[in-house]
């Protein structure tokens, strides 16, 4: 992973225009403040380069469409963008925050179609994910928040009205976690505050199907396709937390983190307590995976080969 220069001054983009991020500012009016309405995605870049951004960028505008919200700048547009902000914030490890809005308020909940949206990205470094975490891995703790009250609309969403996460992970922090689960409708394990959830029972990767009300996140895909492409048995499954004690090893995933395993949840070991093997080769397959997207992604762009 690439070393970040000396801190440098951010920028940001909005609405067309490029600036320093403490100049960036949107209307006291938009929706996305005062309605919570609008989306958002969470990519990790390296030397500039958005992780599997087609997997973003689908998401996005999936989302986007089921909103009835206007995405103007096609994926290419936007991952150039993310790229010179990455280079003007000199950043060579940041995370991308790409937030869409429904743009100013009118008044009422109605929605105009002929009015613009808000674009918004950010870029910052990235930050609080000391080696330690991988290598001892996390407590988390169970939230008393069900995930229902988290999915709003659409659980396919990432949705800027995430206040059933935030409070979630401050039940989390009160116990001293890292983390908190979400349960779905039926008291099944659903995702964490901020990630999926995997774990390892009777020899099989588990994690929890999309219809159990989850965000389908792009780590979560990833993993999956390693796993498919390396012929390790693995499935989608209801899982509880009467299942805990039969979990040899469990890990949560996000985009900005990659896999990192969990060896407590709640007061419970999980296994005997340590990071366990499928960690640690799941850590080292997605680390080439993340070679490899770079890699192709460089090829296919122009200016990174006429450079």
């Amino acid at each position: 992973m690439p070393a970040d220069k000396p801190a440098a001054k951010l920028y940001a983009y909005v609405n067309g225009k490029i600036l320093p991020a403490e100049k960036a500012a949107v209307s006291v009016f938009d929706r996305g403040l005062v309605l919570g309405d609008g989306l958002f995605e969470t990519v990790r870049a390296w030397d500039g380069h958005p992780q599997f951004f087609g997997l973003h960028y689908r998401r996005l505008n999936k989302s986007a469409r089921r909103l009835r919200i206007r995405l103007d700048m096609d994926q290419a547009s936007l991952a150039a963008m993310v790229k010179t902000l990455c280079r003007k914030s000199r950043l060579a490890d940041a995370v991308v925050r790409i937030t869409l809005t429904r743009g100013c308020y009118l008044g009422g909940l109605a929605i105009d179609p002929s009015v613009p949206p808000s674009l918004i990205i950010t870029v910052s470094a990235v930050s609080g994910l000391p080696p330690a975490l991988y290598d001892k891995g996390v407590k988390v703790a169970i939230s008393t928040i069900n995930k229902a009250a988290a999915s709003g609309l659409d659980s396919a969403i990432k949705s800027t009205n995430y206040l059933a996460n935030i409070f979630a992970k401050a039940q989390a922090d009160r116990k001293g976690a890292y983390e908190a689960i979400l349960l779905g409708p039926q008291g099944e394990i659903a995702e964490l505050s901020t990630s999926s959830f995997f774990c390892v029972l009777g020899g099989k990767v588990l994690t929890p199907p999309i219809d159990t009300g989850i965000l389908p996140g792009i780590t979560r895909q990833v993993l999956l396709r390693i796993l498919r492409r390396e012929k390790i048995p693995h499935g989608e499954a209801a899982l509880f937390p009467k299942d805990i004690g039969r979990m040899s090893e469990a890990i949560l995933c996000s985009s900005v983190r990659g896999p990192l395993p969990i060896t407590r949840i709640e007061g419970r070991k999980i296994g005997n307590g340590k990071v366990g093997p499928l960690f640690h080769r799941l850590r080292e397959l997605y680390d080439r995976e993340c070679d490899a997207d770079a890699s192709s992604a460089a090829v296919a762009s122009p200016a990174a080969v006429a450079s």
